[in-house]
């Protein structure tokens, strides 16, 4: 009988050109691996190096110009473990030429050429060491060249043993599929417990259902605009069983249709209409009883009473996502989608809610869905995104909604945009064990006054003695002066009456934070008015005064950020108004004044 690996290295020539696959792939892998001197884990990437020119210990040998530092590294550039070990220990200036030849710990492929040169670095035992590294893979398919049909051939599973993402990105394959063999070879992947694809067609719902099954470990599924060429035709759904995924271990699902949500995409796009769309519900719906979290386009349903019908088999379901917006005609026919429920369909109590990115209305109709306390005696975040401002209404549900959560409430996120005149944040008032809280408005008016409205909001609707963290941040928006000066409701520099900040100076001394220890975060992104340094001080100094005693407490942070990345940060009460100092944020570190943002090796 013949040896299953014999049998499909003599069949590699059929989908791809035999000079083409370096010789080191198509022999086995003795599952010895040399041992190198130096270990690529010892580069550390997330240390920021500044760069320097070499500094020689003697002015009588020759110096390197930059130039030729960088040509070296370049002939090393299938040595991943030379460049990570020898060549970035040298000096700040080789650590650079070197730097730029190192993947991080993701792989991408645009073309065959760069497959190989993968292949080529990775099957040396020399590199054996740098394997590991490597987690995440993209793959974007080139139509004119394709080869993201050989890539497993190409790397067997021993050359990337830790790989746990695949993104696959263009596929075609609605003509032809792949050989065989690729899917045998995909299999060894045990590792892989994640599959993302973006704009990928497939020639049916078998094809891609077969790309699923070839991943044994897979837990987590991601669509974006993913077709079919011959969906599946009305009337004839096959069984769900067949489309269920044959790993029982598959928890996650994302599915998305094309383009975003925004105005400019009202609905998904034509591939989507009718059959398509009904074929990937019933694949997803297939696998109902094993999926604890979901990720929806709303574009694939017309209402939420749709998505409810819907929803209805997923008994184990604990997380629950939704994004834009309705769509405006009729997508699917429920009856002919949704598996039959059964007296045994088990219930979970949902933990997770989030809206993204979603209009008024429809998020209106969605928090119906929150209405039956089974859906949520368990719910512990809750997150809202909205595409636009809340409307009165929405306010008012959503206070509801919140009041409902109670003490189950350990973290919530509110985004939206900010109306000048209109209240922009729900009450709070009933969720005693916060724990967690972000607030993010966008287009707030660049008025003192505005900005103090706001927090006033937020902060006196404190109560939980839980809190651990709380982040409010504040998106400014670009008003012409004339405008500025004009516009009562915008009014940037006429201070609030004593009072009125002494009222606040007593929310935040009330008895809630006087035990309160944590770090709270106050930001404000200031790009949009950085040409008006006048009124960006009228705000840094108000805000200062409004939180002095946090200030004094050392408590909270006033972040003044701009779109390049920098930002001047505010811990305590300053003596007077500090110049423009600005740290780098680009590292990641929050630092104090004069504290370095990098460090060197």
């Amino acid at each position: 009988m013949d040896d299953p690996v014999d049998k499909i290295e003599r069949i590699e020539e059929e989908i791809a050109d035999a000079e083409s696959i370096p010789d080191k792939l198509t022999g086995k892998d003795s599952g010895k691996e040399e041992k190198d001197s130096g270990s690529a884990s010892e580069w550390r990437p997330d240390t920021e190096i500044l760069f320097r020119q070499p500094i020689y210990l003697s002015d009588t040998g020759p110096r390197f110009p930059q130039e030729l530092i960088e040509r070296i590294c370049e002939f090393l550039w299938d040595e991943p473990v030379q460049l990570a070990v020898s060549c970035t220990r040298i000096c700040p200036a080789w650590y650079h030429a070197a730097r730029r030849l190192l993947p991080a710990h993701n792989i991408t492929w645009r073309t065959r050429e760069a497959l190989q040169d993968y292949a080529h670095t990775l099957t040396s035992h020399r590199n054996a060491p740098y394997r590991k590294r490597f987690q995440q893979l993209w793959i974007y398919d080139n139509a004119s060249k394709p080869f993201a049909h050989v890539w497993p051939i190409f790397i067997p599973v021993w050359i990337l043993p830790e790989l746990d993402f695949v993104h696959l990105v263009d596929l075609d394959w609605s003509t032809k599929t792949p050989h065989d063999s690729f899917f045998v070879y995909l299999s060894s992947y045990t590792s892989i417990s994640s599959l993302q694809m973006y704009d990928c067609r497939f020639r049916s719902l078998l094809d891609l259902r077969r790309v699923i099954n070839a991943l044994p470990s897979l837990t987590w599924l991601y669509f974006r605009n993913v077709t079919l060429q011959h969906p599946l035709r009305p009337g004839s759904v096959p069984d769900h069983i067949a489309l269920r995924a044959r790993s029982h271990r598959l928890k996650s699902i994302d599915l998305c249709g094309s383009g975003h949500g925004g105005p400019e995409y009202p609905d998904v796009s034509s591939d989507y209409q009718g059959t398509t769309a009904q074929a990937l519900l019933h694949m997803v719906a297939a696998n109902s009883s094993t999926v604890t979290r979901l990720d929806l386009d709303l574009r694939f349903f017309t209402s939420a009473s749709a998505l409810w019908q819907w929803l209805a088999p997923f008994g184990r379901l604990t997380s629950f996502t939704a994004q834009y917006q309705f769509a405006s005609g009729p997508m699917i026919t429920l009856e002919e989608t949704v598996p039959a429920r059964t007296e045994n369909t088990y219930i979970h109590s949902w933990e997770i809610f989030a809206l993204m990115d979603v209009p008024d209305r429809s998020a209106l109709q969605l928090l119906q869905l929150l209405v039956t306390p089974i859906w949520y005696s368990k719910l512990h975040y809750f997150r809202i995104h909205l595409a636009g401002p809340p409307s009165a209404a929405l306010l008012s549900c959503t206070s509801r909604v919140l009041h409902a959560l109670g003490h189950r409430l350990r973290s919530l996120v509110w985004m939206c945009s900010a109306d000048p005149d209109v209240e922009a944040t729900p009450s709070l008032a009933g969720n005693t064990s916060l724990q967690r809280v972000y607030i993010s408005l966008r287009d707030v008016a660049p008025s003192p006054q505005k900005i103090h409205s706001a927090l006033t909001a937020v902060l006196s609707d404190i109560v939980s003695v839980d809190l651990q963290h709380v982040s409010i941040w504040f998106t400014l928006a670009h008003l012409e002066p004339e405008v500025l000066s004009q516009n009562h409701r915008w009014t940037p520099v006429a201070p609030d009456p004593a009072e009125s900040v002494s009222a606040f100076h007593t929310i935040l001394s009330r008895e809630i934070f006087n035990a309160y220890d944590k770090f709270v975060e106050v930001v404000f992104c200031v790009d949009n008015i950085q040409d008006n340094p006048a009124l960006v001080a009228t705000i840094k100094a108000y805000m200062i005064n409004l939180f002095t005693p946090w200030l004094d407490r050392g408590i909270v942070e006033l972040r003044f950020a701009s779109a390049d990345g920098y930002y001047e940060r505010i811990t305590c009460v300053p003596a007077s108004m500090p110049s423009e100092d600005k740290s780098d944020d680009r590292g990641g570190e929050d630092v104090e004044e004069n504290e370095s943002v990098r460090t060197e090796q």
